[in-house]
């Protein structure tokens, strides 16, 4: 394991890529290598750790930057009483992505493009509850605190660069996550949430809330650095339909916060890249693919990423 990444370190990590390439959907990968119907992904971890370790290669060897651990159902491990299975799964999602991007150290240098020296960055993926939580709902604050305080601080022990809270769809919830990951360790948060066509989450937050939230929590947050490094938006949308919800983002971040979009595929072959140029115009600072989208589909951002052709917006960091 290397040094923790702070804020800082990560915001010169971002600034040298210049637009940062996460990956693409681990499930999306997954299922084509045959996820057993009712096993969570995060499962497959110990039972497939090569088939893993494969897809976080192939993200690598297209290009990426980032690659994100397969741990986004751990969460819902955890509070379905799951602990021993949660912490083999988490534990050996990290390692795992540990592992592979040692070895795209190594792939990627002299590529032509990405990390600085061919380095690629790990984030540990953290997903919702998938219930509501709080008083209403059928999971505490407490429980869900302690869920995401044990995968906050085993990522950070495991090696973890920075953490991916996301598909997010309640504000609360989020804010919950983001806390208690911070009680236990100190590396960067990046959230990200999920919007329908209308610019809703399912519990009704719009992407003003959100940015308007994050900003309100990091200028009263404890410590030297922000509670949250970037803010974004994942899942549910394909590129075309995401910038509106983009352009809502940044309005209300106001400079302050760098932002990133991870869409869904396209609904036709040829509207994914023309979409992702349009989000690389409005000056997002990172891009990504989540449901339906494959390594393929990463390696050709890459290529448009390096070409320099896109007409940009700067990022207003």
């Amino acid at each position: 394991m290397g040094e923790t990444l702070g804020n800082g370190a990560l915001a010169g990590f971002f600034d040298s890529c210049g637009v940062v390439l996460f990956d693409s959907a681990m499930g999306t990968a997954l299922i084509s290598a045959g996820l057993p119907p009712g096993t969570d992904s995060a499962e497959m971890n110990a039972l497939a750790p090569d088939v893993v370790r494969g897809v976080h290669l192939d993200n690598i060897r297209a290009g990426c930057d980032v690659i994100t651990t397969n741990t986004f159902g751990v969460t819902g491990i955890l509070l379905r009483g799951g602990d021993e299975g949660a912490a083999l799964a988490l534990e050996a999602g990290v390692r795992l992505a540990r592992e592979a991007a040692a070895a795209g150290q190594r792939i990627n240098v002299g590529a032509g493009g990405g990390t600085d020296g061919g380095r690629v960055l790990v984030a540990l993926g953290i997903g919702p509850a998938g219930s509501i939580v709080g008083p209403l709902g059928d999971i505490s604050y407490e429980s869900a605190t302690k869920a995401y305080a044990l995968q906050a601080g085993a990522g950070a022990r495991e090696g973890a660069d920075f953490m991916l809270f996301e598909t997010f769809a309640d504000l609360d919830e989020l804010m919950c996550a983001a806390r208690a990951a911070r009680a236990v360790c100190d590396l960067p948060i990046i959230a990200t949430m999920t919007f329908d066509a209308g610019g809703h989450t399912y519990m009704g937050v719009t992407p003003a809330d959100f940015a308007q939230a994050v900003m309100a929590e990091n200028a009263v947050s404890c410590g030297a650095e922000p509670l949250f490094f970037a803010i974004g938006a994942n899942c549910a949308l394909t590129p075309d339909e995401m910038p509106p919800i983009i352009d809502a983002l940044t309005e209300n971040a106001r400079g302050a916060l760098r932002i990133i979009a991870q869409p869904n595929n396209a609904d036709s072959p040829d509207a994914f890249l023309p979409g992702i140029e349009t989000l690389l115009g409005l000056g997002v600072s990172a891009v990504g693919g989540c449901c339906g989208t494959t390594p393929e589909m990463i390696a050709e951002v890459r290529a448009i990423i390096d070409s320099g052709q896109t007409e940009r917006k700067e990022p207003r960091l």
